[in-house]
Parts: C-alpha cells; structure tokens; sequence
C-alpha cells in the first residue's frame, strides 16, 4: 500500500517523501511515543523507518527528517477498510489528522479487503490518482481530514466516488486468552452484517469509493449548545 501512494505522489510532484513505522500499527489510533526514543533509519532516497506511531511520523517527521514544509499528506494505503466509527482506532487516519493539526492538508486512504497481495490494491491504484485530484481541486477545509475507501473489487467494476457518512460500529469483538497466564487478546474481530443505507461500508458494498469529510472539533453543538451555566458564587 505504501509503495503504490508513493507511485500515485509521485505524478504530482517528483519531491515525494515517505516516513512509515516499522511494523503493523493496527489499532494505535493517535497515539504518541512519550519518555522513550524514537529511532528515525533512512531506508533509501528521501525513504525512512520509524520505531514509533502513525501520529509520531507525522510530527517527528515535519520537525526532524523532513527539510521542507509538505504541501500535502497522504497516509496508507492501509490493508483493510478504516470506516464507521472504528475510524477512531485508525492509525492511517491519526497520521493524516496530525497533519491537519499542523495546518497541512491531509488525505487518509484504505482498501477494503487489502492485505499483502498487491492484486487486492488494484481499485487503490488505479483510481487513486484521480480521487486525489478531485479531492484537491475542491479543497479540503482546515480541520478536516478527506477520509477515502476503495471498494474490494477490479478497477473496472468501480462506479465512481460516492459521499458516505460513517457506519455504526463495524466490529463485534470478543476478548479471549492470551498464550501465557493472566493474559488477553482482544479479537477475532467480526463485521456485523447490518449496514445503514448511505454508510460508507454501504456504498463500498455496491462498487462506489466512499469518501468521508472527518472534522477535529468533537464538541456535540446542539447539546453543548444546550448546556446551561452553573454559578458557585
């Protein structure tokens, strides 16, 4: 998924830097290293290996490893879908919100269904290009993060890009034992088979490339709009 957003970064400029974790940061969501060292290896040209979270290559990458200001981030392309409101799990979208948080745009990506095999990545690659194009010559409002699903099916069975609001929650999860005494692992965790209409794991089920506006602000306006003022004294 890395290598093909770097393909994809590369037909709008030939400046494309890549800051990734080392290993799978599934479920890390924004999660920063704190009180420990972030080790930062360069792995080729303008190519680096971070020890820590999705949200810590965005922030030490601008800070330490980049040279210059990005105009844009773009994070994934992660294996597997980031939708409904497991969006706050995602690591792919903390990277990307990071970079919001920072005043720079930013555009988190997923494939349903990818994993390791780059045939499971064609809907991504072949439409990629295209979304962020779009995506870009409307702009993206401050605070605000272009969250984008390709659906699991061939490029050519791709109906287009189609506005979704994020699905209910997606996961049933279980918690079961760990391999040693006093120890858990949450999972295996199972889609529920409900989708509401119009839900981003709806519209990927019919062909379309969901595509989400996430916004920072978490304040509920209508309740918060209701809350009254108490006076102590």
């Amino acid at each position: 998924g890395i290598r093909i957003l770097k393909e994809i970064a590369l037909r709008f400029t030939d400046e494309v830097w890549v800051i990734a974790p080392t290993g799978n940061r599934s479920g890390m969501s924004r999660a920063i290293t704190l009180h420990t060292d972030i080790i930062i290896e360069q792995r080729g040209e303008r190519e680096f290996a971070c020890s820590g979270t999705p949200s810590d290559c965005v922030i030490v990458g601008m800070a330490e490893v980049m040279d210059v200001r990005p105009d844009l981030i773009l994070s994934g392309i992660n294996a597997g879908m980031n939708g409904a409101d497991d969006v706050l799990y995602s690591g792919t979208i903390a990277a990307a919100m990071e970079g919001v948080l920072m005043g720079v745009s930013a555009i988190a990506l997923s494939q349903h269904l990818g994993r390791t095999d780059p045939a499971e990545f064609e809907a991504a690659a072949a439409h990629g290009e295209r979304v962020i194009r779009d995506i870009l010559k409307a702009g993206i409002p401050p605070r605000t993060v272009m969250n984008v699903n390709f659906p699991p099916v061939s490029p050519d069975e791709v109906r287009g890009v189609l506005p979704a609001t994020p699905d209910k929650p997606q996961f049933g999860g279980r918690v079961g034992r760990g391999d040693s005494p006093n120890s858990y692992r949450i999972g295996p965790l199972k889609a529920l088979d409900h989708k509401l209409p119009g839900s981003d794991r709806a519209v990927m089920e019919e062909g379309w490339i969901s595509l989400t506006a996430l916004g920072m602000d978490l304040t509920s306006p209508d309740i918060q709009a209701s809350l009254k003022t108490v006076k102590f004294y």
